[in-house]
């Protein structure tokens, strides 16, 4: 069985407790499920990605929310995991490792995956021009003794607020503001770099994300397909 082991500890208490909506790059006060799907650069679809808050606490100013992630691949296999995504009044923090390809982690499922990542800060209130902070994320594939098979590593540098954009989806229209950040993998003896942007909007989240090769062909594009706030849960 896959096993995740993170820096990042989890949190989790009664959602009822929070009835103000929060400012930020998530799109409930209570609850709420997101859909994403993923396509190649031929517009095929590789997976979609269903988000859905499992918990939420507050500790020392900031607001943790608990994620569960249920994905599906294109032969219709699903699996699952788990992150936390971090707010204060100035700054919503990512989990680098939410950059790693799901689908190749997911291909190591029966060995144990070590995640150790630094957060990803998104400006609440961002300014067009505004450089921000680097990230990186490791993941070590375990040998049953413990061991280090190989390891996964993401850096996430140069990253700049582009511009203020109204971008449409499946899930309906967004003021948003781009990012773009220069994204090097390196795994075993490979390195690769591209070019990733993304769209965030308030109280919304990720709108839209693009990947592409350093001579500017789209590798891989990822969409707000569906959001639902407020239900009620089982």
């Amino acid at each position: 069985m896959r096993i995740f082991y993170t820096t990042l500890l989890l949190f989790s208490i009664s959602l009822s407790s929070f009835g103000q909506r929060d400012n930020t790059y998530l799109p409930s006060k209570r609850n709420f499920r997101i859909k994403y799907i993923s396509y190649d650069s031929k517009d095929r679809k590789q997976y979609s990605e269903v988000w859905q808050l499992v918990g939420k606490s507050k500790l020392d100013g900031l607001i943790q929310y608990n994620i569960e992630s249920e994905i599906t691949t294109r032969k219709q296999n699903t699996f699952y995991q788990y992150f936390r995504l971090v707010s204060n009044d100035s700054t919503f923090f990512v989990g680098s490792e939410r950059y790693m390809d799901p689908i190749k982690l997911d291909s190591y499922q029966k060995m144990v995956i070590k995640i150790s990542s630094d957060s990803v800060a998104v400006p609440i209130k961002p300014t067009v021009g505004q450089m921000l902070p680097e990230s990186c994320c490791e993941a070590s594939i375990l040998r049953g003794t413990g061991s280090v098979l190989m390891s996964m590593n993401v850096l996430l540098i140069n990253r700049k607020v582009d511009a203020i954009e109204n971008i449409r989806t499946p899930a309906g229209n967004f003021n948003c503001f781009k990012i773009s950040t220069d994204k090097i993998t390196y795994g075993g003896i490979s390195k690769n770099k591209t070019k990733v942007f993304e769209w965030y909007a308030i109280n919304v989240g990720l709108v839209r994300m693009e990947e592409y090769h350093p001579n500017g062909k789209l590798i891989s594009y990822k969409i707000l397909e569906s959001l639902a706030e407020d239900f009620l849960l089982p």
